[in-house]
């Protein structure tokens, strides 16, 4: 007979979770001590518990394992099971593989943007710009992709970006517009947008991506901050090519920093 602790140690399974496979039925003590409660198992039922162990590592349920190794199901039941757990498990390494692509997609985005920011920093004053655009607004960061994509379908052409947050920080602005004269009316559909001149203000010149789009702000706030500088909005992206863009935002010294 093995103790408890011995059958814990040959099975490498928790003194707690054999006390709970006996609450639940599925590893009964073979007898169990009137006088001390202690709970003495046949050596033959190393193997049930190395069984649940096998079962439970393929995803089944402790029910499931029951009734695989009491023999309450056909074989051809269990591989009906198995099949269902092969299919489930390819469709989780498939999600697995797309999110790791993306994740190393994202590093190399935000490692590239920050040695293009480094590289291409320029501390300048910003000109105000008077722009022909459609607006919407959003809760948080993660939204302005699609709110830019949406909007940007209203344009005919590739179009400044500005976003600022507001300061109560209950929401974001987005703007997707495309330069007006001065004297010029927006036209149909579309609103006047002014964005005014700052006069410090950093630009960086970045390859644009379909990722995250706060992945670039991300690296130009981590190289103003080399700098002693920090950012705040209205924050400003303008097309320079299909695949190229200048990012501009109005800076402050860090130690001025509310």
């Amino acid at each position: 007979m093995l103790s408890i602790g011995e059958l814990a140690a040959r099975t490498r399974v928790s003194v707690r979770m054999l006390r709970h496979y006996d609450a639940v039925g599925l590893v009964v003590p073979e007898r169990v001590d009137e006088a001390t409660g202690y709970r003495w198992y046949a050596a033959s039922q190393v193997g049930r518990v190395n069984g649940v162990v096998a079962l439970k590592e393929l995803g089944f349920t402790l029910d499931q394992c029951r009734a695989a190794l009491d023999d309450r199901i056909s074989v051809e039941a269990l591989r009906g099971m198995l099949r269902l757990r092969e299919a489930e498990l390819e469709r989780r390494i498939e999600s697995d593989t797309r999110r790791l692509a993306e994740v190393a997609r994202r590093l190399r985005s935000i490692e590239e943007g920050l040695t293009m920011s480094s590289d291409t920093l320029r501390l300048e004053p910003l000109p105000a710009l008077r722009l022909a655009q459609v607006s919407g607004e959003v809760n948080d960061a993660s939204e302005i992709g699609a709110m830019v994509a949406a909007l940007s379908g209203r344009l005919a052409a590739a179009g400044v970006r500005v976003y600022y947050g507001r300061p109560d920080g209950s929401k974001i602005d987005v703007m997707v517009g495309v330069p007006l004269a001065p004297g010029v009316d927006p036209g149909p559909g579309l609103e006047l947008g002014e964005v005014p001149a700052e006069e410090r203000g950093a630009v960086v010149t970045l390859a644009r991506t379909d990722g995250d789009p706060a992945d670039p702000w991300l690296t130009v706030d981590a190289v103003l901050a080399e700098h002693g500088l920090q950012s705040h909005g209205p924050y400003r992206e303008l097309p320079l090519a299909a695949d190229v863009v200048e990012l501009h935002c109005p800076v402050h010294d860090t130690a001025a920093c509310p």
